[in-house]
């Protein structure tokens, strides 16, 4: 006996009740394409949930194939004909494959049936909106991009003012791993090399993204779309940053120098350093302090340097490091910052560069991260280790692992209670900070997660890595 009603299964298989056979087996076969678990293999969460999913496919499909509908009875003076309306989803599916296929024309054919049969469909803009970007047609794509942005804020509006109605099916046999609250709702593509870096500004607007394709791009985040692309770096952009006000974006770079630009135009407005001054190696990271008056910036030349922002000028070169330095966070509070780096020290120091503890730990560091709230810092490192130390960085509160995998990107959430970091086996996980436990795990890089950011609000999230991929995640 079936568990459910004929109703579930078509809603399983994304179908209308009373959809033909030949079309419930073609939707069958799709689905098993897309959920089958060898598509997950080297993603084991992922693998768990299309596992139930593929039982959940199998069961309706098993039940609809051999399933007749009732049929309903004709008044005899007045004959009436239902017809069934198409669902948008089998062409939403249909354009999602032709998409991966790279076969965009076919794919925006689709994705506009799906739009015609149902003028709310969310992700159908937004996916023929990244089609449309990736073709170069970018008034199409802003227009798809803005539709959905329009259509989200009307979802979300709805949802506050209404409470729920009850499930009239019995809910789907829950997966084995935690539920996450987040949904990668499309992946942007214009870097042709590895994403090493990114920044969102303060309003949340515009994101930075740095590359070892020696461009910086900068991004609107609401609709995908590129806004600016900033050229002039030699070698490899190792690290971006975004200045409190939002009027200047910070790149560095294997050239050696640093650049300021102007985040509402694209213009170069100064280079620090490079050819007759500053690092005499790459520079590897940087941090604006949050006065706006001042960036540090840390390289493989084995120091930190402190720069005056106003006019350029280097303040201040701090020595002492064994190694090249490849993290600098500055404290949100503006009194410290501290750097990291290969030689495995945890060094905190006053803003005018005053070294007032150092640690040395047991991995080359990677990444740090303070919180928001300034309680606490958050060590990345290459043998999968997390630290988190209090805000002074004289305590060590606990350790998180990563599994073994380097961990070359950590970030706080805006409420200063989650942890995210991003790995090199791909994956992103989140950490409740107060009970130091994993919340879920996102698994969706093909390759090492570089940089992770959270917009202000905390709704949305963005990744980038080496696979030349910038995906966006939105609050469900």
């Amino acid at each position: 006996m079936a568990k459910y009603n004929a109703n579930y299964y078509y809603k399983t298989l994304g179908l209308a009740p009373g959809t033909s056979r030949q079309d419930i087996k073609k939707a069958y076969r799709q689905l098993v394409k897309v959920w089958h678990p060898d598509n997950f293999s080297n993603r084991p969460q992922q693998q768990q949930e299309a596992e139930e999913k593929i039982k959940q496919i199998n069961e309706a499909y098993a039940y609809l194939k051999n399933y007749k509908p009732i049929p309903i009875p004709e008044n005899n003076s007045v004959k009436t004909a239902t017809k069934t309306k198409a669902n948008p989803e089998i062409f939403y599916r249909n354009g999602i494959n032709y998409a991966q296929k790279r076969r965009f024309k076919k794919a925006i054919e689709e994705l506009t049936k799906a739009i015609l049969i149902d003028t709310d469909y969310l992700d159908a803009y937004l996916y023929r909106g990244f089609v449309y970007d990736k073709l170069g047609q970018s008034i199409r794509a802003e227009k798809d991009f803005n539709k959905a942005t329009k259509l989200k804020l009307s979802q979300t509006s709805h949802q506050e003012q209404t409470s729920p109605p009850p499930e009239p099916t019995p809910p789907p046999t829950p997966s084995v791993s935690p539920v996450s609250p987040w949904q990668c709702v499309g992946t942007l593509q214009r870097h042709t090399a590895p994403i090493s870096s990114l920044a969102i500004a303060p309003d949340g607007k515009i994101a930075a993204t740095g590359s070892y394709d020696r461009t910086v791009i900068l991004w609107q985040l609401s609709t995908g779309r590129v806004l600016q692309v900033l050229s002039g770096h030699t070698g490899r952009v190792h690290s971006v940053d975004i200045s409190p006000d939002g009027r200047w974006v910070a790149s560095s770079s294997g050239d050696k120098s640093i650049k300021l630009w102007k985040t509402s135009n694209g213009k170069l407005i100064r280079t620090l350093g490079g050819l007759f001054g500053g690092h005499n190696q790459a520079t590897l990271s940087l941090a604006f302090s949050p006065n706006k008056r001042t960036l540090v910036s840390g390289s493989a030349d084995h120091s930190v340097k402190l720069w005056q922002i106003s006019n350029g000028k280097e303040i201040r070169t701090l020595t002492g490091y064994s190694c090249p330095v490849r993290a600098i966070a500055i404290r949100p509070d503006g009194k410290l910052f501290a750097s990291g780096g290969v030689d495995c020290a945890l060094r905190i120091r006053e803003m005018n560069g005053r070294l007032i503890r150092s640690h040395r730990g047991d991995f080359k560091i990677l990444s740090l991260a303070y919180s928001p709230d300034s309680n606490t810092i958050a060590v990345g490192g290459e043998s999968g280790i997390i630290q988190l130390w209090d805000g002074e960085g004289t305590q060590e509160i606990c350790r998180l692992s990563h599994q073994n995998s380097a961990v070359c990107a950590v970030v706080f959430s805006p409420d200063s209670k989650i942890l995210v970091s991003g790995a090199k086996d791909g994956s992103i996980k989140f950490w409740d900070v107060a009970s130091q436990q994993e919340q879920f795990t996102l698994q969706q890089h093909q390759g090492a997660v570089r940089a992770i950011a959270f917009s202000p609000d905390g709704q949305t999230f963005v990744s980038g890595g080496v696979d030349q991929a910038l995906n966006i995640w939105w609050k469900k």
